[in-house]
């Protein structure tokens, strides 16, 4: 799923770029125009040339620089398109189309911490802007997808998935306990989740089942906070009130923001009688108002070591550190999460988009909820706005991504296009859409008419190509993975369903050649199947060294991905 529309009106765009710059000089005027045409004929080996020479004579000329970083993009020179990008995106006034082409180019590489900064920068320079919230709901939906579905492979992803919803606000007590007994099944290590289940007992007044979730606790996280929080109640249930309170200022020294949450869901039955003295316990049998605790001892003013700050859940703290190097995976992990638990997902998202590859489950579940809420925020940004086609359109997207439900998707889509009659972006949703459903002669229908209107959009061409090939219709869907290879001659998705085409229809030598060529390119196979197809077409073409040492590779490829999978790492704590 992309964010946005790939190609633009490139006079619409000219025209907004006017007043950021003196008028172009002729010669200038001129590369534009052509490189420009060239482009929409989809022949970027001519138009990259062109655009090329134009940056040399305005460097910094904003149409110059979004039209050849849109050209490297569609071409398949992906990192060499950032540079441009970033400087259209960057010129005043705004540049929406360079802002949303700069997120794609930087979801194409796979930078998703730039990506939602390209975007949210969109959303802050355009917060009206119908098509900048559009793009950055379709952003949030397409990592809520993937992290989803990666998250739901493993046991341990699915317990870190059911930790997070159990938090989630709207969540009602009984519920949550099922959802964390859920995850203790799963996943008995997943940090803090004893805690958090021992606390949902003692609010539904299972006051034994709490207690042997304590003692859990205490053993896989004796400082967490939860387990400080859950040691609070049972405290609070046997009547030790001075050993409670003691235990929840101890809490409100870490994190204003975090005892606070907890002291506003405390329950009423864990309360002391009159004689108790205390403005504590006098604010929370009143109830009408934040109890707000003073700490014994001032908050912390030198900074600790973040892995301490993470530790004791100090997230204001945490929160105020510098940034940390991109490279430190570690700390970007510990920020994110200090943001997420201080509700600031704006800040959350790239923050753990960098800590993905040390957080594990646990940054990637935080993900998912922070882009979930984001999604939601913007469709009910956009109904305030009165932009009823996008609310229509969102909602389908989040019935795709988030509820599975293509069927009511597919009927938002319908409900968008009725306002936008013939919207190729809609009608390329809505063939998406049916063509998971497997309604294939409607899928097409539907993109045939968005090709229409634009003939060398990328995506559509692939969902034409998927067709074809789900149909086995495989000289069509070779007519539509011509014109991809000729618009990206590298990219190794094209040149994979090129091989298995030819591998289907007896062209041999063209498939041993493609899927030579798009695996010297790198393109994955993790599970070594494209090695496997290799190795069968080298055999009928009698070259039988080369297919055992294919087969070979397939072999131990599928043996290293069974072992990943059955040794996910642990979330950390």
């Amino acid at each position: 799923m992309k964010a946005r529309p790939e190609f633009h009106c490139w006079i619409v765009f000219i025209a907004l770029c006017a007043g950021a710059q003196t008028t172009p000089s002729s010669e200038l005027e001129k590369l534009l125009n052509t490189g420009s045409q060239f482009s929409q004929q989809g022949d970027y080996q001519h138009a990259i040339p062109l655009l090329t020479e134009a940056i040399h004579l305005a460097p910094h000329d904003p149409s110059a620089n979004y039209f050849l970083g849109v050209v490297l993009l569609q071409s398949g020179h992906i990192s060499d398109a950032i540079g441009p990008l970033r400087i259209a995106a960057n010129a005043d006034p705004v540049n929406e189309a360079a802002e949303g082409t700069l997120g794609d180019a930087e979801m194409e590489l796979k930078d998703f911490a730039s990506a939602a900064e390209a975007f949210q920068s969109a959303v802050t320079r355009s917060p009206d802007s119908e098509q900048v919230l559009v793009w950055w709901t379709g952003f949030s939906l397409e990592r809520y997808r993937t992290l989803t579905f990666s998250l739901r492979a493993s046991a341990k992803g699915r317990a870190a998935l059911l930790l997070v919803a159990a938090s989630a606000p709207t969540t009602t007590l009984t519920t949550r306990e099922s959802l964390l007994k859920q995850a203790v099944a799963l996943n008995p290590g997943l940090g803090g989740v004893w805690g958090e289940l021992g606390i949902a007992q003692a609010e539904l007044g299972k006051q034994a089942e709490a207690e042997i979730s304590l003692k859990a606790a205490q053993q896989q996280n004796p400082t967490a906070s939860s387990t400080l929080e859950l040691e609070a109640l049972v405290d609070a249930a046997h009547g030790h009130w001075s050993d409670a309170e003691k235990k929840l200022i101890t809490l409100s020294e870490r994190s204003a923001v975090a005892v606070s949450r907890f002291l506003a869901a405390w329950p009423h039955t864990l309360l002391p009688d009159f004689q108790t003295n205390g403005a504590l316990w006098q604010c929370l049998r009143i109830g009408s108002q934040p109890c707000i605790l003073k700490p014994v001892i001032s908050l912390q003013t030198n900074m600790s070591p973040a892995a301490d700050l993470f530790e004791e859940a100090r997230w204001e703290q945490l929160a105020a550190m510098p940034s940390p190097p991109f490279q430190n995976s570690q700390e970007w992990f510990w920020r994110g999460v200090a943001f997420a638990e201080l509700d600031d997902c704006s800040r959350a998202i790239p923050a753990l988009e960098r800590g993905l590859s040390f957080g594990a489950q646990a940054a990637a579940a935080s993900l998912t909820t922070c882009y979930e809420a984001g999604a939601l925020h913007t469709a009910d940004r956009l109904k305030t706005l009165g932009k009823d086609s996008s609310v229509h359109q969102i909602r389908g997207d989040i019935l795709l991504s988030i509820h599975l439900d293509p069927t009511r998707a597919a009927l938002e889509y319908k409900e968008a296009l009725k306002l936008k009659p013939k919207d190729p972006a809609l009608l390329e949703k809505l063939a998406e859409t049916y063509f998971s459903l497997g309604e294939m002669a409607t899928a097409r229908q539907n993109a045939q008419e968005a090709l229409q209107q634009n003939p060398h959009r990328r995506q559509l061409l692939r969902l034409m190509a998927n067709i074809a090939m789900s149909e086995r219709d495989y000289s069509i869907a070779l007519t539509f993975l011509d014109q991809l290879r000729q618009m990206q001659p590298r990219d190794g998705w094209t040149l994979v369903q090129q091989a298995t085409a030819y591998a289907q229809t007896g062209r041999t030598e063209d498939a041993v050649n493609r899927l030579t060529a798009a695996l010297a390119a790198g393109y994955p196979d993790e599970r070594g199947a494209l090695h496997a197809l290799l190795a069968a077409q080298l055999r009928k073409l009698g070259r039988e060294q080369e297919a055992n040492e294919a087969s070979h590779e397939a072999v131990k490829m599928a043996d290293s991905f069974q072992q990943q999978t059955e040794n996910k790492p642990e979330d950390h704590p």
